[in-house]
């Protein structure tokens, strides 16, 4: 399955596909055609998301295009974290994201997510995402506030918030 890369200015976002779910390290970054940084991966891409995404993808295909690795665009080329979207419900798409230290703090977290929700917008069912955080995580709440997303209560984890922005 070939699913075509993101661009932005900034950033080249790479589909995560089930070929790709689970290859790490040196071939992983051979694959997407970028530098692996010393702190890779990012601290909450754990095994048990490769097992949701496995389960997002085998009831929903088209959301692999959802899901990506974030990807520098300038030399040298670096990969910088992970961003995605799963659907919550047929209206609803939850996005998620998170770029390693040394690359945070500059508009890149918000570009890629941006971006993402342009191509989730392609499905005309979608009217609603959401995200879900720490309100201590200032940065990541500054992230949504600058895509357009407004608090709306407690997010599913214990200390989370929800925050939405319709279609």
């Amino acid at each position: 399955m070939t699913i075509p890369d993101l661009l932005t200015p900034r950033l080249r976002l790479v589909a995560i596909t089930p070929a790709l779910l689970r290859v790490e390290g040196s071939p992983l970054a051979q694959k997407v055609g970028a530098e692996l940084p010393a702190m890779w991966p990012p601290e909450n891409w754990e095994p048990h998301v490769h097992d949701f995404l496995e389960q997002i993808y085998g009831r929903a295909p088209y959301a692999i295009a959802w899901t990506r690795y974030v990807v520098t665009r300038t030399p040298p080329s670096t990969l910088i974290g992970t961003l995605g979207g799963f659907p919550r419900t047929d209206t609803e798409a939850e996005v998620g994201y998170e770029i390693l230290s040394p690359w945070q703090r500059q508009g890149l977290a918000t570009e890629g997510l941006l971006a993402l929700m342009d191509e989730i917008r392609r499905r005309d069912e979608v009217r609603t995402f959401s995200a879900q955080t720490y309100p201590h995580l200032l940065a990541s709440v500054r992230v949504l506030e600058k895509c357009g997303f407004a608090l709306t209560g407690q997010g599913d984890q214990e200390g989370t918030v929800r925050y939405r922005r319709n279609r």
